[in-house]
């Protein structure tokens, strides 16, 4: 990090993490921000992947947001550094009121096997968004093995420069350890989806490290006479 005076001109990361880059910025910014109070512009931020070798370090630009300097293997093959393929899925998330009480759907996406989380509770707004975080994480443990427990910390809104931004802090327990995640997403129209992405960019990062059940489909077939 190179800095002049108060403000900070340059910020460089070098990582093994598969996660985007933008991802990865937008972390810097919220650490920045909640830590230590400081706003910077993404602009500065540069992100390079390293595996096994150093990769060159690419600068993110303005309109498109951070870019990513592949290493020379997967240069070759004409591939971006990706495990889309890995990550748990949004697919949907509705909210049903009925008088003092509401309830939380998410439904998910992993290896093609969908599944369905739900939470129900008070219904305040503040209330609303804890539902859909503990909705998403009950949806992740139907693809988990009993054992792994998972648990919602925090839900918090905060700003970073002119963008609103969803913090979601996790408590999560595993081969008898205690591991705290956080994840964050922009919110930039649907606040509902902002939650659920949130919540699993805190957990596609240690999802695949973990035992996870059998995969099972269900096939609903009319009954013989």
């Amino acid at each position: 990090m190179q800095a002049e005076g108060d403000e900070i001109r340059e910020i460089h990361i070098l990582t093994r993490s598969n996660r985007p880059p933008k991802q990865i910025v937008r972390d810097v910014q919220t650490v920045l921000l909640t830590s230590f109070n400081r706003s910077i512009d993404y602009r500065v931020v540069s992100v390079a992947y390293s595996k096994g070798e150093p990769a060159a370090v690419a600068t993110a630009p303005a309109a498109s947001g951070p870019r990513v300097t592949l290493g020379r293997e997967a240069e070759h093959e004409g591939r971006e550094v990706s495990t889309d393929r890995d990550r748990i899925r949004f697919t949907s998330v509705n909210l049903f009121v009925s008088g003092a009480r509401t309830q939380a759907q998410v439904e998910l996406s992993w290896k093609g096997l969908l599944r369905m989380g739900s939470a129900s509770g008070w219904s305040t707004r503040e209330g609303a968004h804890r539902l859909i975080a503990q909705a998403t994480l009950a949806g992740v443990q139907e693809y988990l093995e009993p054992e792994v427990a998972l648990g919602i910390e925090q839900v918090e809104f905060v700003r970073v420069g002119r963008r609103r931004v969803v913090l979601v802090a996790l408590a999560l327990i595993a081969h008898r350890q205690e591991k705290g995640l956080v994840g964050s997403c922009t919110v930039d129209q649907d606040v509902q989806q902002a939650v659920v992405l949130a919540t699993l960019a805190a957990l596609n990062r240690v999802v695949g490290g973990l035992p996870t059940r059998e995969p099972t489909e269900y096939v609903l077939r009319p009954t013989s006479d």
